[in-house]
Formats: C-alpha cells, structure tokens, sequence
C-alpha cells in the first residue's frame, strides 16, 4: 500500500513517460506563404514538439471556411481576422488567443499616374473591392465616399488588370500585390484606411470555446509555441523563405517571399509589441466601427470572444492538485516534510514574482503601443486636414500680405495686416509639423554621421542658447553611421537642447553624449541639469500641445516632433526625468554599414532674378485661393489664367496657350495634379511646372524628384517665396 502511495506521488511530482504527441490542425485563411511563417517556424525548430503538441498546418482551399473548419472541429485552431466578431454575433463561439498582425495589411491600391492621390479621386472610378472588406468600407465612410459614387467591379484578384489599366484600384494587402507592380516597373499609390483614423488587427489566431474548455492547457501550449515561432521567424526572415520553399512549395519565388517579409515588419512591429498581444480597448474600438456600418449591434459584449490566459481552468487545477497531493505524501513517507514545504513555497515565490514582472512588462507595451497609436492617429488626422487647412491659410496669408504693400507703415491697418500675415505663416508651420507625423519615412535618406550633427547643433547655439549654461560633450569617436534626414535631425536635436537649457533657467550642465550600442544601434543623449518632470508631467510630455511653459513661450509641439523624426527614422525615444534633478533624453537609430562616400554634386548654378513679365497658367480648384494668387501675381505684374481642372488646363494648352510657367495643384477632382502633370510634360515638355499644394507627401516628393524643371512650393507661402520660385523656374 505504501509503495503504491509513494509510486502515485513520484507520477504527480515528476510526470509519466512521455506519451504520444497529441493531434491538431491548423487552418490557415489562404495559401502557402510568410504571411503564416511564424506557425512553420515553430514545427520546423520543435516548438509544438516541445509542448507535447503533432500540429497540421492546412492551407484554405475553395470553399472551405476557417470558422466552420474550428467550430465544427475539423481542425482545433484556425488564423483569422476582425470579422471573427461577426461570427461570433452569428452564434460561432469563437474565441480570439491572440494578435499577430498589430495592423492589417489592407489597402486600396492605384497607379501612381492614374490621378488618384485620396479616397475622394475614387468618385467615378473603376474599383475591385473583395466582398468582405469591412474596414475599407469603413475607411471609404469615413472620408465621405459613398459606396453609389464607385463603379463597383468584381474582384479577379489579378494584379495584371491594374498593371494594364483595365481597372483603376483594387483591394489588395500591402504584403503582397504592390510587388507586381515594382516587377512590372509601375508606380503605385497606396491608401491604407490608418489614413482615414480606421486601424484595425490583422492576422490572428483563434479556436473554439469547445476546444478552450475541453483542452485549456494544450490550448496554452499552441499559442506560446506559435508566438515562440513567431518571434523566430521575424528574427530569420531568410531561413523562413527557404523552408517555404523546399516544403510548402511557393510558385511566385523567391523574391516574393522576401518581399512579403519585409512589408510585414512595421504591421507586426516585433520589436516594439509582444508577439501575441492584443488590447481589450482596441477591440472594443473595431467592434464600435463594425457598428457603426450596422454590421453589429452598439456595445457588443466582448466577454469569452478574448482568451484570458490568466484565468483558471479544471484541467490546471487537476494538475496542480495531483502534483500537490503527490507531493505531500512523498515527503510525509520520505520524512522530508519540511523539505518539501520549503521548495514548494520558493517555488511559488519565485512563480508570483515572474508574474509580477509579466504584469508589469504588459503595462509597460500597452502604455508604448497607446503612444504609438496616439502619435500614429495624430499623423492621420493632420494629413486628413492639411490640404484644406493650408489652402485657407493660403488664401489669408495671400490677401494679407498682397494688402500689406498699399498700407502706410505704423498705422493700425497695417499693424493688423501684418498680424494676420504672421499668424498664418505660423499656422502653416503648425500644420507642416503635424504633417511630420503622416510619414512613414524619412523626406531624405543619406548616410550621417551624428557625431558631425551634434557638433555642428553645438556651433549653431554656441552664441546664443547654449552660451548660457556649461556644455559638455562626449562623442564615440567610431560612432555607426545612420541612415537618415540630416535637416530633420538637427530638427531634433535642437528642440532637445532648447527643452533642457529652458528648464536650467540659465545656469547648470547640459550633456551631449553618442555611444554604438551592440553592433546595430547608435544611441544619442541629451541629460540637462534642469528642474525636472513630476510623474503627471512626464506622461505627457510627448503628446501633442502640452506644454508648461508660459502662454506664448511654446506650441507644444517640440517634444512631438522629435517622436515624430526619430519614429521616421525607425528609432526609439526614451525620457527620464527626476524632479530636483534633471531630465535625460535617450534617442536610439539602428546603425548602417559603411559604403562607399558618393562624389559631390556640382554646386547649382545661382538663380536668375525673375524676369519682369511671366505669363503664368494657375490650375486650382479652390475659389479662396485662387482670389489671393490672381492679387499677388498681378501685384508683381505676372498675369495669370486660371483652370479648377487638370481637363480644363490640357483643354488649354491643346487650344493654343502658352503660358511660361504652369502652377499645379495636387488635390483635385477630375484627373488630378498627377496625371495633369503627366499629360503635360506629353504636350510641353519644356514648361516648368512648380507644384502648389497643401498636404507635400511623400508622393509628391516622388513626382518632384521623377521630372526635371519640376518643384515644389507647400501652402500656404509668402510673396517673397513665391517671387523666388517663379524666378527659380523662369
């Protein structure tokens, strides 16, 4: 009786002999490729193995649901999307384990010369749209499209119709479809409904409330073995296409693959959030848009649709209990009770200690990704508003200064006039700021050294800012290039050190310091001696128009920007700060290797002063501004003519017009700037073209760039600017 005590207590404490893997399947939602690739890692380094599991993973076939697949118990898991809420509406009890895809791939995809910059140039267009593309419809609500406006096509989910204009958008993800545009050597225009303030989830990957409550610790175990093999498969992109492709089979290549890769990167964003991770909040926020389109009822309940790996379960406590149990008895025949107790509760010390640091950790990334979101909606919202917004400070900034010149100097008028024109030249660098945030990438991407940065921002301030405190500077000498914008940078860097000398009041030490860190990173720090940031402060010091400095003294803003610049720049920024003591400002960038230094450009030769008299063609579709632009060119005795259309400026330019400089407009309805400047350069190659916008993406960076006698002069800009681009372009 007693051996048989003891034989039960060593099965409880130490496990029986390993037993046959148990049998799952997991279905994917479409075929082979490294959209899946985290789930391949995990069977190819023995991860699923490890946690007692044989996984089956099943590519989608025709006709074949993933969610009937999971609840009808085909298969135990499945990888699905947002519209998992709709199946659970349905009566699916479906239950989410957790995120892969942070940020969904879908976007609406265009040819870069088809005149579609924004969801509004779809009006009239031809569109392929997938049947359940919830958040593009959403996207297309919220920016005011209606579904009537789009000539709706269905979706033959080949590239090619794009490629060779049979169609003109289409649904696509971003990890895929733009790749046959670059294999086709054409230009794309990518709208991502993040643009319109709808972000939902990509990837994830759920199972049944069968599977969950019959199974919860092997239901544990897949999740942690998959994210296991997601965080694998991120690290070793490479290794991963090449197992694709000798055991998955991928008939597009190689090329694609790696591709696909790359553009996963930012929507998983595996160094900043938690494979796996996902935000009740968040959910909450899609199932409100699902609503919003009525496709579910307000305030749908959440409760049991998000797995809480927290949570106890029979099947652990049986466990837990048998182990315990078995435990005691051991020890009570061996006599070791007290030796017994002792380990049990180290054990269990050290497990509340784990979970500790894991509750904390998980706060730590949902305060990281809730900024993240918050910068990322701000850059949405600005890129939303900046076109309008810079056409009416256009508008103001354009009658202001050109009422400015009648006016006596000194007399209230004038004052007022000048007053106006300041305000809008500040809210155009307002705007400019915000616009910081819409990037995705950097304006301009060279190899820097920041050390030269730091010394030449020294320089600069020497006379002014910094000459009131005591610097020190501590430079790597063998500090890692980086990759970047070095305007922007110096930006930055400047903001931070007016930030710490405002906060020395005048005396005290400001450090500057550059250090390699590892083999990929550089760091730069900016530590002032300063009064400090309390908790509260420090919380939001980076969001967008706090400041605690006196009315007037600032915008707000500083801090933002450098988030902004250095989120650009694919960097990290860190703030400590302790009240009495000071604050220290850590920017990190990933380092690139050394090339070789590319020749010096030929110094441009000095601009011509304009000449008295251009004739000048206008195309703009906005009244205000057009009755600003017509005061000023006439002021500076250019006479212009005005189009509203890119039709009706070719219309023109056919009909016999020969205008010595052409000002283009981007947002327009009809063709749009970019196909106007297309058919143009067909019809005048020669004339200069000085694009006049409001929102300069990256887009109209493109087009600038592609085209010789083409520049770019943002809204809203000063008589003086615009005097000096007319000469640049005469």
């Amino acid at each position: 009786m007693i051996r048989g005590i003891v034989f039960m207590g060593l099965c409880g404490v130490l496990g029986a002999s390993p037993a046959t893997l148990d049998p799952v399947t997991l279905q994917l939602k479409w075929h082979h490729q490294f959209q899946f690739a985290g789930y391949y890692a995990a069977v190819q380094q023995g991860y699923y193995r490890d946690a007692g599991l044989d996984v089956t993973i099943r590519e989608a076939e025709p006709g074949r649901d993933v969610v009937q697949e999971v609840v009808d118990g085909r298969a135990q898991y499945g990888v699905g999307g947002c519209s998992l809420l709709m199946a659970r509406q349905a009566g699916n009890p479906v239950v989410v384990l957790g995120v892969v895809f942070q940020h969904s791939p879908v976007i609406l995809m265009a040819r870069a010369r088809s005149g579609i910059a924004t969801v509004q140039d779809l009006v009239g267009k031809r569109v392929m749209l997938e049947e359940r593309t919830d958040e593009l419809n959403a996207y297309l609500r919220a920016e005011g499209v209606a579904d009537s406006s789009l000539i709706r096509l269905k979706h033959s989910f080949d590239p090619g119709d794009l490629v060779k204009g049979r169609v003109d958008c289409i649904s696509a993800y971003s990890t895929n479809e733009p790749y046959f545009m670059k294999v086709a050597r054409q230009d794309c225009i990518e709208l991502s409904p993040r643009m319109g303030g709808i972000d939902f989830y990509g990837d994830n990957l759920f199972t049944s409330e069968r599977e969950l409550r019959g199974h919860p610790v092997r239901t544990r175990a897949f999740l942690e073995a998959s994210m296991k093999g997601w965080k694998y498969a991120m690290a070793h992109p490479e290794e991963l296409v090449d197992l694709i492709l000798a055991r998955y089979g991928q008939p597009r290549g190689r090329d694609y693959l790696l591709f696909e890769a790359q553009r996963m990167v930012p929507l998983l964003q595996p160094g900043m959030v938690e494979m796996g991770y996902m935000y009740r909040g968040r959910w909450m926020h899609i199932a409100d848009t699902y609503a919003a389109l009525g496709l579910l009822p307000p305030n749908f309940p959440l409760d049991g649709f998000l797995y809480d790996p927290g949570t106890p379960d029979r099947e652990k406590h049986q466990r837990l209990l048998l182990a315990l149990g078995g435990a005691i008895l051991l020890g009570l025949v061996l006599g070791g009770t007290t030796l017994a107790f002792f380990q049990l509760n180290r054990k269990l010390r050290l497990e509340i200690a784990t979970r500790v640091r894991a509750v904390e950790e998980k706060a730590g990334l949902e305060a990281q990704l809730h900024h993240a979101q918050k910068m990322k909606s701000l850059g949405v919202l600005a890129g939303g508003i900046a076109h309008d917004m810079n056409n009416v400070l256009a508008a103001i900034l354009g009658y202001a200064e050109s009422n400015l010149e009648t006016q006596v100097p000194g007399t209230r008028i004038h004052r007022a006039l000048d007053t106006i024109a300041k305000a809008a030249v500040r809210g155009g660098d307002m705007v400019r700021t915000l616009l910081n945030f819409a990037r995705q990438r950097p304006a301009e991407e060279r190899e820097l050294d920041l050390n030269l940065i730091l010394r030449e921002e020294v320089e600069i301030l020497s006379h002014t800012t910094l000459a009131k405190v005591q610097l020190d500077l501590s430079l790597d000498p063998d500090l890692r290039p980086v990759l970047g914008d070095p305007a922007a940078l110096m930006g930055a860097v400047m903001n931070l050190c007016v930030n710490a000398v405002d906060a020395m009041a005048g005396q005290g030490r400001l450090c500057l310091r550059t250090a390699n860190l590892g083999t990929d990173t550089v760091e730069v720090q900016v530590e002032d001696e300063g009064c400090g940031m309390a908790r509260e402060v420090l919380e939001h010091a980076q969001d967008p128009f706090f400041t605690t400095k006196p009315q007037g003294s600032g915008t707000g803003l500083g801090l933002t920007m450098v988030y902004g610049i250095v989120e650009a720049h694919r960097g990290t920024l860190e703030i400590r700060s302790e009240v009495g003591r000071g604050t220290c400002v850590t920017l990190r960038f990933p380092a690139c290797g050394l090339r070789p230094a590319a020749a010096p450009a030929p110094p441009a030769p000095a601009p011509d002063a304009p000449p008295s008299r251009l004739e000048v063609l206008v195309v703009d579709d906005d009244d205000l501004f057009r009755g600003s632009l017509l005061e000023i060119l006439e002021a500076l005795g250019h006479p212009a003519a005005f189009a509203t259309r890119g039709e009706e400026a070719i219309a023109l330019l056919e009909g016999g017009m020969r205008p010595s400089v052409l000002l283009l407009d981007m947002n327009m309805p009809g063709i749009g700037g970019a196909e106007t400047l297309a058919r143009v350069r067909a019809l005048r190659p020669d004339l200069p073209v000085l694009i006049i916008t409001g929102r300069p993406d990256q887009a109209v960076l493109d087009l600038v760039g592609a085209h010789e006698r083409v520049s770019l002069l943002p809204k809203p800009f000063t008589v003086a600017k615009l005097q000096e681009c007319l000469g640049w372009q005469a």
